[in-house]
């Protein structure tokens, strides 16, 4: 049985959307409340078992979210659209790096916030003020891999688990252990957690192996294409 829903009347609409979003230019507000539909109702349930976890008389305590940009919101006005969590206090300029699985944050902090009103994500066009944060699609546990000829980095991720090759649960090579064997990443500085049993360092000997094996492949297909050049 197919349901038809009644479309809302474009008037109906319009002080919804200025509500959301008093900016000029009507396709990008209306691709900002489509965003913000999409979300705040994840991020409505996810804050709702958040708070009730709490003793009683958290009612009474206020309890603010940060938003895109840098300001404070209670639940009640915390929406999809918005929910950008980051924010800094110092009165340092610093250089923001933060990378994640799949993806990593970069952004700069010179005694002021830099703030954008309007970014594009996905395709879908968003205004709303926010903190200037560029992020690369390539994180930790992106794939590293030599594949038609060229070094690709992701967009597949080794996960958590198995996790990259240092991680001794047999994955796959990742940023992360090229970022070890370059020395970024220093195994004295992390705890014994990792293999089977979670009671073992990074296995850096493993991670080089597997690069060993990597630059053997590459060897194979350089010599293979000089062998047909010549031919």
């Amino acid at each position: 049985m197919v349901k038809v829903v009644k479309p809302i009347d474009v008037e109906t609409l319009k002080p919804l959307l200025q509500a959301l979003t008093p900016m000029v230019r009507a396709v990008p507000r209306g691709l900002t409340a489509s965003v913000d539909a999409y979300l705040t109702p994840v991020i409505k349930e996810y804050l709702s078992g958040f708070m009730s976890k709490f003793d009683e008389g958290v009612e009474k305590v206020n309890v603010l979210f940060m938003q895109s940009d840098g300001g404070l919101a209670p639940e009640s006005r915390f929406s999809g659209h918005k929910a950008t969590l980051f924010g800094l206090e110092t009165e340092k300029p610093l250089i923001g790096f933060d990378m994640g699985g799949t993806s990593t944050d970069v952004s700069r902090y010179a005694g002021t916030y830099e703030q954008v009103l309007e970014t594009q994500i996905a395709g879908a066009i968003i205004q709303a003020p926010q903190l200037d944060i560029s992020t690369v699609a390539a994180g930790g546990g992106s794939k590293l891999k030599f594949q038609f000829g060229a070094f690709r980095v992701g967009p597949e991720s080794v996960g958590a688990h198995p996790g990259p090759v240092c991680y001794r649960k047999g994955g796959e090579l990742a940023v992360t252990d090229a970022n070890l064997v370059l020395g970024y990443v220093i195994p004295d500085y992390f705890p014994s957690i990792f293999g089977p049993n979670e009671d073992e360092p990074l296995d850096i000997k493993a991670t080089r192996d597997q690069f060993d094996k990597l630059a053997s492949q590459i060897n194979s297909y350089r010599k293979a294409r000089i062998h047909l050049q010549r031919t």
